[in-house]
């Protein structure tokens, strides 16, 4: 192990991350993720997933606890955060979960399944890699020909206020001064200063944030990040392809810029030069995105006229909301709403999309598009209109199209 490998590891000893109780995560479901590729996964087998970094297993085991059939491996090099993950999987007696120690830069003696895991998820970890590049390759070795992997690393511009923090710290307070040095200097820097330079943008919360958080945001022993530009770099030299972003909303200046030249400007970018305006412009601390295999792609479009044997499911990130009101004798709906991640909600009123909506709320099964289709029409929805909903609802991404082999 590297000097810099067992600095980070011994940083993570004292302060294990990430805090908190077990949750899925954005960008984590497996299903979802594989359903933005081109190619499909063999059937037959489970679906395995390695959590590249898994920490105290938040992630990990939020998504385990919902996906019993999913067979899921954590790895990380710190034995205290695994051993505080090992306590969680033994205590919810979770079947498909399991825990190797081992160094992330080099991944010797990874348990990596024949063909190799079918996603990978790596979030908050490559960028504390002595070389990310090479990190990166050795994750996409162990990624198979279909699979997809979820990647965050540090937005450079995002991080702008925090890394502020981070020199003034630094001023007052040497790198070589024990950790615990630094951060009491750095509690009593953000407890007693207010600059705004300091609470610019997402990082004004310094004061509420446990001492975890804080080591990991303001007193990291070593990390890199990136802006667009550079992130693209890295993924296209690790032999990856870009897929999509998490959250395509936050980087489509289509919506996030007002209507009008300024915005007919910025649509005539290349995309990258969107991403880039957009990088510049507003928060983006942290850089979300799939990518695959160089050569796999994005998956072609919904068209209706091929979708005789397309599944539809609902979204795992998209959550239903329904106001009704008991009366005598009946229940009225007063209002439907359907959100997805962290976007504002969709309100619909009482026409087709409300249907769909309704028929969605029991919905635990995969269906196909031509019998949801067909049940609508029973509800009195014609063709046209329940064909029109159903795409809607994929464009919003309320809906979404798992491979024949996921199901």
């Amino acid at each position: 192990m590297d000097s810099i490998t067992a600095t980070v590891r011994e940083m993570y000893t004292h302060f294990p991350y990430p805090a908190g109780a077990p949750m899925l995560r954005q960008g984590t479901d497996a299903r979802l993720l594989l359903s933005h590729s081109r190619r499909g996964r063999p059937a037959g087998a489970p679906i395995r997933v390695l959590d590249a970094g898994c920490g105290r297993g938040v992630g990990l085991i939020g998504g385990a606890v919902l996906s019993p059939d999913i067979d899921f491996l954590g790895v990380d090099l710190c034995t205290r955060s695994l051993d505080e993950a090992r306590a969680q999987v033994q205590s919810r007696g979770l079947a498909n979960v399991r825990l190797q120690e081992l160094d992330l830069m080099t991944l010797d003696g990874l348990d990596a399944p024949a063909g190799g895991f079918d996603v990978i998820l790596s979030s908050g970890v490559v960028h504390h890699l002595v070389d990310p590049l090479a990190g990166l390759k050795r994750l996409r070795e162990h990624l198979a020909p279909h699979g997809v992997l979820s990647l965050m690393v540090y937005g450079r511009h995002g991080r702008e206020a925090l890394y502020r923090v981070v020199r003034a710290i630094d001023a007052l307070v040497p790198r070589t001064a024990p950790l615990a040095e630094r951060l009491r200097v750095g509690r009593e820097l953000v407890g007693s200063i207010d600059s705004p330079a300091f609470m610019a943008g997402p990082w004004n919360d310094q004061r509420a944030i446990g001492d975890a958080e804080f080591v990991d945001r303001y007193l990291n022993v070593h990390e890199t990040s990136y802006d667009v530009s550079g992130l693209l770099a890295l993924i296209e030299g690790a032999g990856l392809e870009f897929l999509r972003w998490s959250e395509p909303a936050d980087w489509d200046v289509g919506t996030l810029l007002p209507i009008g030249p300024l915005r007919e400007r910025a649509l005539a970018l290349a995309p990258r030069e969107q991403w880039q305006l957009v990088d510049s412009m507003f928060w983006r601390p942290g850089l979300e995105l799939f990518v695959c295999h160089a050569g796999n792609g994005s998956r072609d479009p919904f068209d209706a006229r091929r979708a005789q044997y397309e599944a539809l499911c609902l979204s795992p990130e998209a959550t239903l909301h329904f106001e009704r009101r008991n009366l005598r004798g009946l229940q009225r709906n007063e209002s439907l709403s359907v959100r997805v991640r962290r976007r504002e909600p969709l309100v619909v009123g009482t026409g087709p999309l409300a249907q769909a909506l309704l028929l969605l709320e029991d919905q635990l099964e995969p269906f196909l598009y031509p019998e949801f289709v067909r049940v609508l029409g029973e509800r009195g929805v014609a063709e046209p209109a329940a064909r029109a909903a159903v795409e809607e609802l994929l464009r919003q991404e309320v809906l979404y199209r798992p491979h024949i082999a996921d199901l």
